[in-house]
């Protein structure tokens, strides 16, 4: 015979099945939120490592940028400071063409400078050119020469706007010779410069 049903115990019952039931909920309730606290962990971290990589691209890419920035202004500064020297050399070369000018060793520049076109021309005649400052030396230069070579050169009265040296040419003008100093000068210039750009482009 089985014990009597009381209150008590019916009590004790649905108690104990409203336990178990909401037990159940608690756990099925637990597992979904640890679920999607999962996912949206996930989806953080995902989100989190996305911003990383498109920071350190930043960062390289500002790096890079500024390390040709730098490269370019130092590139920039060097090539002043070759255009600067550059053009030092060029000016002291001209001081010392003008101190020089009254000396033999000047004339002697000329001289040869006069000789090396005659031969270049190739003509029984050849006008010559000079600047005034040097006029009265290429004058009895040129007067030298034809008694040496046996060539009639002529020294134009017109002078013409050069730092010093000689021009020569056939009479018709077919051929010139620039002996200038402004020529050479001109010359050590291009060459000086070609230099520069050779250093700054690795070449």
């Amino acid at each position: 015979m089985s014990a009597p049903v009381t209150l008590e115990s019916l009590i004790d019952e649905i108690v104990s099945e409203a336990l178990i039931e909401y037990e159940g909920k608690i756990d099925e309730a637990t597992k979904r939120i640890l679920g999607r606290l999962e996912l949206e962990g996930a989806r953080a971290i995902e989100e989190l490592k996305s911003e990383l990589d498109r920071t350190i691209r930043e960062i390289e890419s500002e790096r890079m940028r500024r390390t040709g920035q730098l490269e370019l202004e130092a590139r920039r500064s060097y090539l002043e400071e070759m255009e600067r020297m550059v053009d030092l050399a060029i000016s002291n070369a001209i001081e010392r063409v003008k101190s020089m000018r009254k000396s033999q060793e000047y004339r002697t520049f000329l001289k040869r400078s006069l000789n090396d076109a005659v031969d270049a021309l190739g003509t029984e005649e050849v006008v010559a050119e000079t600047c005034a400052d040097d006029f009265d030396a290429v004058k009895s230069i040129a007067r030298e020469l034809s008694k040496e070579r046996g060539v009639k050169i002529t020294l134009s009265g017109r002078h013409i706007a050069v730092i010093g040296g000689i021009r020569a040419s056939r009479p018709d003008g077919s051929m010139v010779i620039d002996a200038t100093i402004d020529y050479r000068l001109k010359r050590m210039d291009e060459q000086l410069r070609s230099l520069v750009v050779r250093a700054l482009t690795g070449q």
